[in-house]
């Protein structure tokens, strides 16, 4: 099963727009870093706790080896916060694909090789795998927009146009 990496944009996006249990039904093995765990605000980890709870999302802890990995990823990537470096050190050690809206750990997973999707992606593969119907996707990425108005517009129309 593809394991995939989730920083904590994508799932505050999913959580604010209702999508969080139908991307979790998503045939894919879901990680979190407990130090992305701790990024999101109070209200929103609570509503992921149930997730973890369920075995649906697995939360990531790391041994002293390896958080002085991940402070050495974030030595060679100033641009990135510990929480960025932990998704990466986990892409890198269990070959997982990483899944961010953020661009300076996009292009850092990319220079290292490390496939990566952004939350378009995640509406795509929850159409395609049957867990929302595509005039949900187009409502709920309708709202997504509304909400965060860094999403790439002329992506976002194209899916709107398929969805509807």
């Amino acid at each position: 099963m593809i394991l995939l990496v989730n920083d904590a944009n994508i799932l505050i996006d999913l959580l604010k727009i209702g999508l969080l249990s139908p991307f979790f039904r998503l045939a894919y093995d879901f990680q979190v870093a407990d130090m992305v765990l701790a990024e999101i605000q109070e209200d929103n980890a609570v509503a992921l706790q149930s997730f973890l709870a369920d075995g649906l999302v697995t939360r990531q802890e790391f041994s002293f080896a390896e958080l002085k990995e991940i402070q050495l990823l974030e030595i060679e990537n100033p641009s990135l916060s510990i929480p960025d470096c932990s998704c990466l050190y986990l892409c890198q050690k269990n070959s997982a694909t990483l899944l961010t809206g953020d661009a300076a750990l996009r292009r850092v997973a990319e220079q290292k090789a490390i496939p990566v999707h952004g939350i378009l992606w995640c509406f795509d593969e929850m159409v395609a795998g049957g867990v929302i119907p595509p005039e949900k996707a187009g409502e709920k990425l309708r709202q997504l927009m509304a909400l965060n108005p860094r999403l790439p517009e002329r992506e976002c129309r194209k899916r709107l146009r398929a969805y509807s």
